[in-house]
């Protein structure tokens, strides 16, 4: 996996600056609105915009950032078909956490069996969240492929499907996702630095600007996931049976003799 390309394909473009501008101003006016729902919209486009940039990493293009052009409404659709498709996969999460809220305020109950019950209650729920968020990222390159392939919502939800894709790639995923973890942290950090150096002002622009270098760095280390080891299916061969030998004939005597090479010639003894 060719991590400096993850990373240099976004400035081999000669637009890069534009691009990488328009996506972080996005970003910048959509994070705020998140909580009103507005906000989505904007991150739906730049969640679709980096499935085209999948696609055309996947395809091979030598410039794989598209024009900030014409294609907004399609970028808009299959970012909200993502959106949705990671919410259902982190309902378990969600559900985990609201246990882990009723056990928190357990604690504070003053009552020894409700601490015990409180106590137990948020563990399970934090290791069974943390065991999901494994699941969760291990499957997203899945889900990012398979919808950038197919376009479809229902492809986010085929878990057999989705389940043996990883399965057959599980070193490439891993490898994929922990450097696409690494990396982002890197960038957010360095756009964290800059923008306090710049007064603290500078966070405005540096971390929407991080977060989509980052994405950009994402699916290309999704892009560069493999095909996988095919798997061999277990086939029975019949061997066909010899002719049967004439009647009151001898079966001829064979010899069997082992070449240079390693292989068995057998040849039928000459008839006296």
């Amino acid at each position: 996996m060719d991590v400096g390309k993850s990373i240099r394909f976004i400035f081999e473009d000669k637009q890069w600056f534009s691009k990488v501008l328009i996506g972080s101003l996005i970003l910048l006016v959509s994070l705020p609105l998140t909580f009103v729902l507005v906000g989505f919209l904007g991150l739906a486009i730049v969640t679709g915009y980096s499935l085209d940039v999948l696609r055309n990493v996947r395809a091979g293009s030598t410039r794989p950032l598209p024009e900030w052009r014409d294609q907004w409404g399609e970028w808009l659709v299959e970012g909200l078909k993502l959106l949705l498709i990671t919410f259902v996969w982190s309902l378990p999460i969600i559900v985990l956490n609201m246990f882990s809220g009723i056990g928190s305020s357990m604690l504070d109950s003053g009552s020894g069996l409700l601490n015990l019950f409180g106590g137990v209650t948020v563990a399970a729920a934090g290791c069974l969240g943390l065991l999901w968020g494994i699941v969760l990222a291990l499957a997203t390159p899945a889900i990012y492929l398979r919808l950038a392939e197919t376009r479809e919502l229902s492809s986010g939800f085929q878990f057999n499907a989705i389940y043996v894709w990883t399965r057959d790639r599980i070193g490439d995923v891993v490898i994929a996702v922990l450097l696409s973890v690494l990396l982002s942290l890197a960038l957010l950090l360095v756009g964290a630095v800059v923008g306090v150096l710049l007064c603290g002002v500078g966070l405005a622009l540096t971390l929407p600007a991080a977060a989509m270098l980052s994405t950009l760095v994402t699916v290309h280390l999704y892009a560069q996931i493999g095909p996988g080891k095919p798997r061999q299916s277990r086939t029975s061969v019949t061997k066909a049976a010899p002719p049967a030998a004439p009647a009151g004939s001898q079966p001829k005597e064979t010899t069997m003799v082992v070449g240079p090479d390693g292989t068995i010639i057998v040849t039928p003894e000459a008839d006296n």
